[in-house]
């Protein structure tokens, strides 16, 4: 349950008022976890390390913001704007980020275990070491977007498109690349595993002939 006094402090100051709080209050954790932020205009809000758990952050306005090892367990993003955003070690895990613009965002080493990005824009976004298991990312649009070293087990990229995406040692065991757009032989190549990986079947064949090491079970399953 969110502290009552940081919610009013964030609603009623603004984002000025709030940081000005952040500088002088450093030991002071913010909990506003399962608060209603819907709609707000949050551009450059410093929520390092806050307790989001549960929030409501639709259609919320977060360009620039600092979300640096923030709890957003089961946060509700949908049609958010959270473009060049600071999201580094953040835990996202379950979040509900459909239709967001993540577009440009640091999202190093986050934890996205779970999160229904379905429609969301992620293009240029920095998402290396990052755990996306079990993550939907239908339909997203992942141009340029960095996932080297990335866990995608049992990720959903179903019409995804990958243009220039780096896949340079991702996990892809077990994802769905079903009608994934823009997947180039070279892409895939340098994934770590393609192991039970859903492909379209003529993409599958080509990698089989020159990748089939790809595809073998990996030694620690």
């Amino acid at each position: 349950m969110a502290n009552p006094e940081h919610v009013e402090r964030l609603i009623k100051g603004g984002v000025g008022e709030w940081n000005k709080f952040r500088r002088t209050s450093q030991a002071i954790q913010p909990d506003l976890s399962g608060a209603d932020l819907s709609g707000y205009d949050f551009t450059g809000l410093d929520l390092a390390q806050a307790n989001l758990e549960g929030a409501d952050l639709s259609d919320s306005y977060l360009f620039h913001a600092n979300l640096t090892e923030a709890n957003l367990t089961g946060v509700n993003f949908t049609e958010a704007d959270v473009q060049e955003a600071n999201l580094i070690k953040a835990n996202l895990s379950h979040a509900t980020m459909t239709r967001i613009d993540l577009s440009g965002t640091g999202l190093i080493a986050c934890n996205l275990e779970g999160a229904n990005l379905e429609g969301a824009t992620l293009t240029r976004a920095s998402i290396p070491w990052g755990n996306l298991a079990r993550a939907n990312l239908a339909k997203a649009k992942l141009h340029l977007t960095d996932l080297r070293e990335a866990q995608l087990i049992q990720a959903n990229l179903e019409g995804a498109s990958l243009q220039d995406t780096s896949l340079t040692g991702t996990n892809l065991q077990e994802a769905n690349l079903q009608g994934a757009t823009h997947v180039s032989i070279d892409l895939l190549a340098k994934a770590k595993s393609l192991y039970q990986t859903i492909l379209d079947p003529d993409l599958k064949e080509t990698l089989l002939q020159g990748h089939s090491h790809l595809f073998e079970k990996p030694v620690d399953l």
